[in-house]
């Protein structure tokens, strides 16, 4: 079942919530950056591409699209669920927009076909989201709790909604249902609710609405062994100081942490040029 949920809400601040800002008329460009590290695990199980950033004929039809999938560790093929999710989505992608098809419809069916294929892998599961800049606006589509921020005169935002136990719980506590230690304490509270490697995905969040971008805008996409290593406010220090190897020194701050059992690390960066 299509799914889609639009993050476009009144309570951002007006930085943030772009559509209280003029258009932006002059065409904006993406420059990618991006880093990975294994953390302390055994093996890479995140995963990672663009289409061709600098080539105009595939920017005109495609875009500037990332993709990030993050193999699911306590399943089988982690690694190999992560290749197989971002590869097959940028070909069903590219043969789609290939085909006229709009984009929202595009990501969709991106989705679904590198579903089907993860699925092929008894057992196997990833998080996976993709993120296309077409004609200066955002489009994008997420299942799992891979993240989406946007950074912008330095606020920091995350644009997709996590596919995660935990919103049914805190859920069930607003309804008075349980109570608040129930809900923060539960052992499956990060299980995830949605990824590829089901038979159907009960949730997928996509923007309704094409989301408009300003120079000088961030876009990070980034594995959990990210964002539950560095707080918001360490990653919104090195997004406005660092002008350099901003992905690398995000995934350099969060492994100097030494944090136990650290998860694969993965940042991809697009700057709004």
């Amino acid at each position: 079942m299509r799914n889609k949920q639009n993050h476009y809400s009144d309570n951002q601040p007006d930085e943030v919530h772009t559509l209280s800002l003029p258009e932006q008329t002059e065409r904006l460009y993406v420059l990618p950056d991006n880093a990975q590290h294994i953390g302390s695990r055994e093996e890479q199980q995140d995963y990672f591409s663009y289409t061709d950033l600098f080539d105009p004929v595939q920017i005109d039809c495609l875009g500037c699209t990332a993709v990030m999938a993050d193999g699911m560790g306590g399943l089988e093929n982690g690694r190999e669920a992560a290749v197989t999710a971002v590869n097959e989505f940028l070909n069903s992608y590219t043969a789609a927009m290939n085909d006229g098809a709009a984009i929202q419809d595009a990501l969709f069916e991106a989705l679904q076909c590198a579903n089907t294929m993860v699925c092929q892998y008894a057992g196997a599961g990833a998080t996976c989201i993709g993120a296309v800049v077409k004609e200066n606006h955002l489009h994008w589509i997420s299942v799992g709790d891979s993240h989406l921020y946007l950074f912008r005169k330095g606020l920091l935002r995350q644009l997709n909604q996590d596919h995660v136990y935990a919103s049914e719980l805190d859920d069930l506590y607003q309804s008075g249902l349980i109570s608040k230690d129930d809900a923060l304490n539960h052992p499956e509270r990060k299980a995830l609710t949605s990824y590829l490697g089901m038979p159907a995905l009960t949730h997928i969040d996509q923007n309704a609405r094409s989301f408009p971008l300003r120079m000088g805008d961030k876009l990070l996409l980034c594995s959990d062994g990210l964002y539950q290593t560095l707080s918001e406010e360490e990653m919104i220090n090195i997004l406005t100081n660092q002008k350099d190897d901003v992905a690398q020194t995000l995934v350099d701050t969060a492994i100097a942490k030494q944090k136990p059992g650290q998860d694969n690390v993965t940042a991809v960066l697009m700057k709004i040029i």
